[in-house]
């Protein structure tokens, strides 16, 4: 009898080690191999010892190895992105083997991309663009890395008292344009802040903020004066809401060339070749200087993550104040993460393998920032390219 007990124990048990070794291959981290085609495990940055050490020191001349170490989390995937195929590597075996992949700033030749009406323009295309930097109020949000979204820039006026006055965001999207809100530069804006005169490039933060010796060793930025500025024909502000409404988009190009290093790179713009579909719960990140919820404005560039909203809700949401159209997007409706005053012109961001790409612009949203269910509204760009890639062509 004892013998049938433990017969059946035995069974019982062995099931459940099966089970439970089941359960543990289930939600396992996928394996991939490195850049040394090494046989690695596929994890988030931050549980990668090897590579985090990289980071975390600095150490410049392996990067690239750390950014060709990228890979997919899979459907069990946990923690923070970006994921990378973790090993005990730290750097390439032939120190030669990055030269096709390594990241260079792009110059005035840029890869020319021909758009729908015909023509030629010079967008710029990956590695060129868009560099992702794996980082060890915008409101709720996280601070960037010093080197984090580097084609963001700060827009400034001249106000009444004749001082430079910073507003809102733009995107530089080569070494001559900016992207931004129609907003930002035509309107009540004119009136309730001033003129818009010069444009802020690599800035990091401010030199009045507590934290400004941990920034001491970045790049100087750059200012520049605005040769001429182009605003969507068909732009609509409500004066009565308060709403900027259709095709908030417009281009701005500077006096003269930016000069390009690792604080300053132009963003990736959304063209055909760079497109994925843009469904409820995509995960998007936006950045800016904007409302922190405790003061005015951020010293230093802050970062939040939103999902995508579904745009029949966003409608239904805003219903009572403006039509939604299809070249706009919805995101955030999280509570206390949101993209608020201030980062207005600013980027809205889809990571596309290891390049950042523009996919919004921070167009309005209801007064309160931060509101559970009550999304942001963003331009879509990817409904402009055609538009930015006419008006660039004027100027060439």
């Amino acid at each position: 009898m004892w013998r049938q007990v433990y017969r059946i124990l035995l069974l019982l048990f062995s099931g459940i080690l099966i089970a439970a070794h089941a359960g543990t291959y289930e939600s396992a981290p996928t394996s991939c191999l490195n850049p040394n085609h090494n046989v690695g495990q596929c994890i988030s940055i931050y549980d990668c010892r090897s590579l985090s050490f990289v980071l975390r020191h600095q150490l410049t001349a392996q990067y690239s190895f750390v950014r060709m170490s990228q890979c997919d989390g899979g459907a069990y995937a946990s923690g923070k992105f970006p994921f990378v195929c973790c090993t005990n590597d730290t750097n390439f075996h032939d120190p030669n083997a990055d030269r096709e992949q390594r990241i260079v700033f792009p110059d005035m030749k840029t890869p020319e991309v021909p758009h729908s009406g015909g023509q030629r323009v010079a967008f710029i295309t990956p590695p060129h663009c868009g560099a992702l930097t794996i980082s060890n109020k915008i409101f709720g949000g996280e601070e960037a890395e010093i080197t984090e979204f580097s084609w963001m820039v700060k827009l400034e006026y001249k106000n009444e008292r004749g001082f430079l006055q910073s507003e809102c965001a733009g995107s530089l999207i080569n070494e001559r344009y900016v992207l931004t809100a129609a907003h930002c530069v035509i309107g009540p804006i004119e009136q309730k802040v001033g003129k818009l005169v010069s444009v802020l490039v690599g800035e990091q933060i401010a030199a009045s903020s507590y934290n400004y010796n941990k920034y001491a060793h970045s790049a100087p930025s750059q200012r520049f004066d605005i040769e001429g500025v182009i605003v969507h024909d068909h732009y609509g502000y409500d004066q009565q809401s308060n709403i900027h409404e259709h095709n908030d988009i417009a281009l701005i190009r500077l006096d003269k060339s930016v000069e390009f290093n690792n604080y300053i790179q132009p963003v990736c713009l959304p063209i055909p070749t760079l497109q994925k579909e843009l469904t409820e719960g995509v995960v998007l990140t936006v950045a800016g200087w904007g409302h922190t919820g405790l003061s005015r404005h951020s010293s230093v560039k802050k970062k939040v993550h939103l999902p995508l909203y579904d745009m029949e809700r966003c409608r239904y949401v805003f219903a009572n104040y403006t039509a939604i159209s299809e070249e706009q997007l919805c995101a955030g409706g999280v509570y206390y993460e949101d993209a608020c005053t201030g980062d207005s012109g600013g980027p809205l961001m889809r990571l596309n393998s290891a390049s950042w790409v523009l996919e919004g612009i921070v167009s309005f949203g209801r007064q309160s920032c931060g509101q559970e269910n009550i999304p942001g509204i963003y331009t879509r760009v990817r409904s402009y390219i055609d538009w930015i890639a006419d008006h660039m062509d004027t100027w060439q």
